[in-house]
C-alpha cells in the first residue's frame, strides 16, 4: 500500500508521489472547511475559525512543496528493474533515489556499494555525470566516507558489466560499511 513504503525500495517515489498528493488535499482541505465553517457561522471573515484556516495552510504548502519535488522525480522504470534484478543479487543496493543540491537533482535508479566503490544508474536524459560525482564525493566526505570511487553510468551495458564485476570482485566485503553509505546517500535523497 502506498502508506507503507521505505526509501530505496523500487516504486518508493511512486508511491511517495501518491501519498504527497493524498496529503495535501487533505490538509488543504481541512484549512478551506475551517474557513468555511468560520463564514457560515459568524457572516464574517473576522473569526478565530478563518485564524486555524490560514495557519492550517502553511503546512499544507510546505506539503504542495514536497508534492511538486514528487512528481518532477522519475523513479526505475519496470524494465530497468527487470535487467538490473539478478544481476544485483548479493550486493548491497538501493533504487530510487533522487538527490538534490542546490544547482541540479540527479535521478538515480540503482545504485550498489561494495568495497569502497559505488555504481549506479540513471535514466535521466541530461544527467550531468561530472556534477553529480562532485556532489555525492562531497556529501559522502562531509560524512567522513572518504576514499569512495563513485561512478554514476548512462549506458546500460556498461552498468550491467560494472554489477557482473562488483560481484565477482574479491575486494574487501564490508556490508556493514556498504550499508551505512547506501543509508546516508538514502537520507540524502528525497
Amino acid at each position: 500500500m502506498f502508506w507503507n513504503n521505505e526509501k530505496g525500495t523500487y516504486g518508493y517515489i511512486e508511491k511517495q508521489r501518491r501519498w504527497e498528493m493524498i496529503k495535501t488535499l487533505l490538509m488543504f482541505g481541512v484549512s478551506i472547511a475551517l474557513y468555511a465553517a468560520g463564514y457560515i457561522a459568524t457572516k464574517s471573515n473576522k473569526n478565530f475559525l478563518t485564524l486555524a484556516a490560514v495557519l492550517g495552510c502553511l503546512p499544507a504548502s510546505k506539503s504542495a512543496v514536497n508534492m511538486i519535488m514528487f512528481f518532477k522525480a522519475k523513479g526505475c522504470s519496470a524494465r530497468m528493474r527487470e535487467v538490473i534484478g539478478e544481476r544485483a543479487e548479493g550486493l548491497c543496493g538501493r533504487y530510487d533515489l533522487y538527490v538534490t543540491s542546490y544547482a541540479k537533482n540527479f535521478q538515480i535508479s540503482h545504485l550498489v556499494m561494495k568495497g569502497k566503490n559505488m555504481a549506479g544508474i540513471t535514466e535521466q536524459q541530461d544527467f550531468d555525470e561530472a556534477a553529480c560525482y562532485q556532489h555525492v564525493k562531497t556529501l559522502l566526505a562531509q560524512n567522513g566516507f572518504h576514499d569512495i570511487t563513485v561512478k554514476i553510468f548512462k549506458d546500460r551495458e556498461k552498468y550491467l558489466e560494472r554489477l557482473k564485476s562488483l560481484r565477482e570482485s574479491e575486494m574487501d566485503d564490508d556490508r556493514e560499511y556498504d550499508e551505512k553509505v547506501l543509508e546516508l546517500m538514502e537520507n540524502l535523497s528525497l
